[in-house]
C-alpha cells in the first residue's frame, strides 16, 4: 500500500480492493478540465435547465480530453458525484455505477433502473 501525503502539490492514491482512494493521479495533469471545477460540479439547488447547460459544456470539454477513459474509470470505481469522464451521475448510475451519495431523485431512479437491468442479464 502506498503512503498518502497531503500537501498542496501532490498526493498519491491508495488502492484498496476495487476502489481508488482520492489522490492526485498522474493522468490528471493531462486532463482538459484542470482548473474548471465549477463546470463539472453543480451548486446546491441547481435548477435542471442550468444543470443541462453546464453538463453540455462539460461534455464538450470531455470529448476533447486525452484521459477521458481513466477519468471515467475512477468515477465509476469510486462512485463519484459530478460530471466525470463524459458521464453524468445519472449515466453512471444507469450503467450500474451509482454515486456513493445520491443527491437527486433522477440519480436514484437511474440507479434503480441500472440495477434492475444488471439483474436481468
Amino acid at each position: 500500500m502506498a503512503i498518502t501525503t497531503f500537501n498542496l502539490i501532490e498526493t498519491a492514491s491508495v488502492s484498496i480492493g476495487d476502489h481508488l482512494l482520492p489522490g492526485r493521479e498522474p493522468w490528471m495533469d493531462e486532463a482538459a478540465c484542470a482548473g474548471r471545477t465549477p463546470l463539472f460540479f453543480g451548486i446546491a439547488g441547481e435548477r435542471p435547465e442550468r444543470r443541462a447547460r453546464r453538463e453540455a459544456r462539460a461534455r464538450k470539454v470531455c470529448a476533447e480530453c486525452p484521459v477521458i477513459g481513466a477519468c471515467r474509470d475512477v468515477a465509476r470505481s469510486n462512485g463519484e458525484n459530478g460530471f466525470w469522464g463524459g458521464e453524468s451521475e445519472e449515466e453512471r448510475a444507469a450503467a450500474g455505477y451509482p454515486p456513493v451519495s445520491i443527491s437527486r431523485r433522477s440519480v436514484q431512479d437511474a440507479a434503480a433502473l441500472g440495477s434492475r437491468e444488471a439483474c436481468a442479464n
